[in-house]
């Protein structure tokens, strides 16, 4: 959608507003939004800002913060204090959540649920885990065997093998599965 005020750029700015019961919408570029005022007449911005919602939460904490992390205190790496973290919603570097673990642990629970990334897998579905699992599983043991192959060492070829078809539910009864 092209920009309704300069008709030159791409529209990235979409702004909806009331005004005695009359809705109007803008869809200009940003540097026409910006020219023309519009964003500053709302309080809030007319977008979704993740590093607003973030340091709104890192606010609460620092309001809660602990004596001993006083927003003065400083990122031992690099040099970020609680008070820049809150102000811009990002950490300066890994180093600062262990500085700032006090206030920063209770806030990430907050936010995810959870202070360790579980990946995309449900936790909550273990066939969905258990399979992801065996998949991983299975083809750490294709490597090993390729491995196993090319440096000729075949009796661990073979047990690979074997271990591989356990994993797949595939052996078949009684190994009689070598010609003699």
């Amino acid at each position: 959608m092209q920009c309704q005020q300069c008709k030159q750029r791409e529209a990235t700015t979409h702004i909806q507003r009331v005004v005695n019961g009359q809705a109007e919408e803008f869809h200009l570029c940003a540097a026409c939004a910006r020219e023309s005022g519009l964003i500053n007449e709302f309080a809030a911005p007319p977008f979704f800002n993740l590093s607003d919602l973030f340091s709104g939460f890192l606010g609460s904490s620092l309001r809660q913060a602990p004596a001993a992390l006083a927003p003065a205190q400083r990122c031992g790496f690099c040099g970020s204090t609680l008070h820049e973290i809150t102000q811009s919603g990002r950490v300066g570097c890994a180093a600062c959540y262990n500085t700032f673990r006090e206030v920063l642990e209770p806030t990430l629970a907050r936010i995810h649920g959870a202070l360790e990334h579980a990946g995309k897998t449900p936790a909550a579905d273990p066939a969905v885990h258990a399979r992801k699992q065996k998949e991983q599983a299975l083809a750490a043991l294709r490597e090993q065997i390729a491995q196993a192959v090319q440096s000729e060492d075949y009796e661990e070829a073979a047990r690979l093998r074997d271990e591989i078809r356990r994993l797949e539910g595939t052996q078949e009864e009684g190994g009689n599965d070598h010609a003699a």
